[in-house]
């Protein structure tokens, strides 16, 4: 078993976003060159990710005002939840590219650390079989979940047509403004054709970089419990009696410092990853919630599968970094329970020293605002619960507060 063999799902993610695959020294993989339509597919599928943005804000602004303070703010929050699934794309998709040299210097390190044969220490199958189980059930949520998205729009225009309605509503899969509504009407079958195509294609190319990020995450993360595991093992088999251990305890020190530069490299890609995960998620949850309840049924339907996709990969991401720091305190214990007693004076000097680094859990964090661990996605959960309450509250007061002011006036003119 090999190291690109771990790459499976990334560089899957990578062939769905029609980004060129990532190449490490040592892989002995040949180098391939991407084809011009796949530069042009990824560059259509980039534009119209990064341009939703911007048409999703264009269309709020354009849109005219409701005559109901509740639609109106039912408007905003459909807006913005789905801004928060593009952002996350962008972000993930900017990552991606700008650090592409830093992760295929990652990727050449852990090839270096990679075991040349099947060593006893290292458990290979295991790990390999774990994180292939969670990014295979996981790429089949994100399919489906991209299915189902881009289904709604074709299942409500083809109910209206079936149940012969007068007025057939052409709804794409969000309200975004594109420059050639300038010339169509937005309810005409071309302006919703055009629309529709340039959603399917942004939600494609979102829906894979995501994948790509959140495998790239996993794989860095099994890589590194991998080498932690291992490195207890042959810590708690170094016998300090043996003649050698001193050579052998001194490489482990060594092996040790450079898995905490490759933790490190690690934590400096996904920085950005990190923070804008957490800090949108925690407000596109709390709105798409707000829009299944305020909306319609057919909200409701189409926004279920947004809910579920940031509650997904923010438990994918979280549950790595749980998995990442729960793999790192494994060295202590096996330092500890070391037989350093029947060492001499230079090899309990270097225990000691590996001890001390030891004490502190390597754990991922996001610019060192918070850390990537389950406890962090139940933190987030818990206040995505006090803002939507806190957001239903404040919309009954301005609903009460406008329908005092409406019957005040009315009584004025009488």
């Amino acid at each position: 078993m090999q190291l690109k063999d771990f790459m499976y799902y990334p560089d899957l993610g990578c062939r769905l976003a029609m980004i060129r695959c990532y190449e490490w020294r040592g892989s002995k993989s040949p180098a391939v060159r991407q084809p011009l339509s796949q530069k042009l597919w990824f560059l259509l599928g980039a534009v119209n990710l990064f341009y939703q943005n911007l048409g999703l804000v264009i269309d709020l602004l354009l849109s005219e005002t409701q005559e109901e303070l509740s639609a109106f703010i039912a408007q905003i929050s459909e807006t913005c939840s789905v801004m928060g699934l593009t952002l996350v794309g962008a972000s993930n998709m900017w990552m991606l590219l700008y650090y592409r040299t830093q992760i295929e210097a990652v990727l050449g390190d852990l090839q270096q650390l990679y075991p040349k044969q099947q060593q006893r220490l290292y458990r290979l199958d295991c790990y390999y079989e774990q994180s292939s189980r969670l990014m295979k059930y996981s790429t089949a949520f994100f399919l489906f979940a991209y299915a189902y998205y881009n289904s709604l729009p074709i299942v409500e225009l083809s109910y209206e047509l079936l149940s012969a309605s007068h007025q057939v509503q052409y709804n794409a899969q969000s309200s975004t403004w594109y420059p050639w509504q300038l010339f169509l009407s937005r309810s005409s079958p071309q302006s919703f054709a055009a629309s529709y195509l340039c959603q399917f294609l942004s939600s494609l190319s979102g829906v894979a970089v995501i994948m790509c990020g959140q495998y790239l995450l996993c794989f860095f993360t099994t890589q590194m419990r991998l080498h932690f595991d291992a490195l207890a093992r042959g810590l708690s088999a170094l016998d300090a009696r043996r003649s050698g251990a001193n050579e052998q305890l001194r490489a482990m020190i060594v092996y040790h410092s450079r898995l905490l530069r490759i933790e490190h490299e690690i934590n400096r890609i996904f920085n950005f990853m990190f923070l804008s995960n957490f800090s949108t998620s925690t407000i596109a949850i709390c709105l798409m919630g707000f829009a299944m309840v305020m909306i319609n049924l057919a909200a409701a339907f189409k926004y279920s599968v947004g809910l579920m996709s940031f509650l997904v990969f923010s438990v994918f991401m979280c549950y790595n970094g749980t998995q990442f720091t729960s793999g790192s305190d494994k060295l202590l214990p096996a330092a500890f329970y070391n037989n350093w007693y029947d060492g001499d004076r230079n090899y309990r000097r270097m225990l000691l020293f590996f001890i001390m680094r030891s004490c502190e859990s390597r754990v991922l964090r996001a610019y060192k605002f918070t850390p990537v661990s389950m406890a962090t996605y139940m933190a987030v959960r818990i206040r995505n619960i006090q803002l939507f309450i806190k957001f239903n509250y404040l919309l009954r007061q301005m609903l009460k507060f406008s329908y005092q002011l409406f019957t005040f006036f009315r009584a004025m003119i009488k």
